[in-house]
């Protein structure tokens, strides 16, 4: 029987809406202090290279295109968001009337985080103070989906124990909803045709803290499936998408006609994404 008090859904543009002014609300909170904290860990996070309000309002379609396959595959009234961080896609959909948690180990984070942190919780975001890449389990296994976006590049081990935790997080009936780096992006192949490196270069790994916390490792479109075959889950979509180099065809034909032609082929595009369920 269908579940009537699941929130309904919303179509692009007000998705859109909400996400913006969360983003925005989010950065009331963030400070120069914050962003040198974790530009630590990973050289080219800092200031004068990255701006994250920027990173998070082009993520719109990364967030947009996660959503819509959820709602278009069942809906859910609850979900987790392994690795929130920032929590814009947690915010926006509890703002769309889902009941959300999301994961963040929070030992990792001084208190300059608490107000960001405490917002998001004042917002009905439920904060769970949880590494699932370590080796106890979420006490918390009712969810109706499981996002985790964003995330597993930035691991340099095994897989094995994350995704363990992670199957043990949602309903024997829910879903998974992964998304990673495309390492065969269009621009990343061209990188290795000039001799470069398609990953961090070792100067700004160098320049960076341990642990360092950007990408390890990128992926392929079969490795994704390996992935999910290797852990037992039975992939039900995937979805191919950039979300940095996006816009009207002519704008993008005329800024890069390269990367525009050769994105109409979904393994050269920037990003997988994959739903599945439990076998």
């Amino acid at each position: 029987m269908k579940n009537t008090n699941m929130p309904h859904s919303v179509n692009d543009t007000e998705f859109c809406s909400i996400y913006r002014q969360s983003v925005e609300d989010i950065f009331k909170f963030w400070t120069p202090s914050m962003q040198e904290e974790v530009a630590r860990h990973c050289f080219p996070w800092r200031e004068s290279v990255t701006n994250f309000k920027e990173y998070l309002l082009a993520s719109e379609q990364r967030y947009l295109n996660a959503y819509r396959l959820l709602m278009e595959n069942g809906g859910f009234n609850s979900l987790c968001d392994v690795g929130g961080f920032f929590g814009a896609f947690p915010l926006t959909l509890s703002r769309l009337g889902h009941k959300v948690a999301m994961t963040e180990a929070l030992e990792y984070y001084s208190e300059s985080f608490n107000p960001l942190f405490d917002f998001l919780t004042d917002q009905d975001v439920n904060i769970i103070d949880y590494d699932p890449f370590g080796s106890s389990s979420l006490p918390e296994k009712d969810f109706d989906v499981v996002t985790v976006m964003a995330v597993i590049e930035h691991y340099p081990h095994s897989l094995k124990k994350f995704m363990e935790n992670i199957l043990r997080v949602f309903k024997q009936d829910g879903r998974v909803y992964i998304d990673v780096p495309n390492i065969a992006y269009w621009p990343k192949r061209m990188a290795m045709l000039l001799g470069k490196t398609p990953l961090v270069p070792v100067s700004d790994i160098f320049r960076s803290s341990e642990p360092f916390i950007g990408h390890h490792h990128e992926f392929t479109r079969q490795e994704v499936r390996d992935l999910a075959s290797l852990c037992g889950i039975e992939i039900l979509r995937e979805l191919y998408f950039n979300y940095s180099f996006r816009g009207p065809f002519i704008k993008r034909f005329y800024s890069d006609p390269l990367l525009t032609l050769m994105s109409y082929n979904p393994s050269m595009r920037e990003c997988i994404g994959i739903l599945a369920k439990k076998r």
